[in-house]
């Protein structure tokens, strides 16, 4: 297994929004077991233990980590809550999951965002082409103030 620092976490909703979690401490490790596997572990302010404990609720949801250093792509991944430890106000949320291949993942989610509204034609075309540019230039997430 390697362990490397976690740096930046979102969560995506079934809306493909991105909410950046501000934590604390965190770490991400690829268990190598052959099936592309992480473990995720943040400890952040117990006041998002509603939304994790919503979250646990689901088989999987989309979790974006930016890894070791701010300046790196984010990369999105499949994930389960597995635990949420309290801790003196502040909680420890364990999930496990698949890391998604990047280009591929995010072409697919930004055209079915597109279609769900409805888009078609040229009107489709364009906006794709637009939110993809905007998708791939934007930066990691600002550091999280703690």
């Amino acid at each position: 297994m390697k362990t490397f620092k976690l740096v930046g976490l979102s969560v995506i909703d079934d809306d493909m929004h991105r909410q950046d979690i501000p934590f604390i401490d965190g770490l991400i490790i690829n268990k190598e077991d052959g099936q592309n596997r992480w473990l995720v572990e943040a400890y952040l302010d117990d006041d998002y233990e509603p939304m994790f404990v919503n979250l646990q609720r689901r088989p999987e949801f989309q979790l974006q980590v930016t890894i070791t250093n701010p300046g790196n792509d984010p990369a999105n991944m499949l994930v389960a809550v597995r635990s949420i430890t309290k801790m003196n106000g502040h909680i420890s949320v364990l999930m496990e999951g698949l890391m998604i291949p990047r280009r591929t993942h995010l072409a697919e989610v930004v055209l079915a965002g597109l279609v769900k509204k409805g888009l078609q034609g040229e009107a489709l075309l364009q906006e794709f082409r637009q939110q993809m540019h905007e998708r791939i230039d934007a930066k990691a997430p600002q550091e999280r103030k703690r």
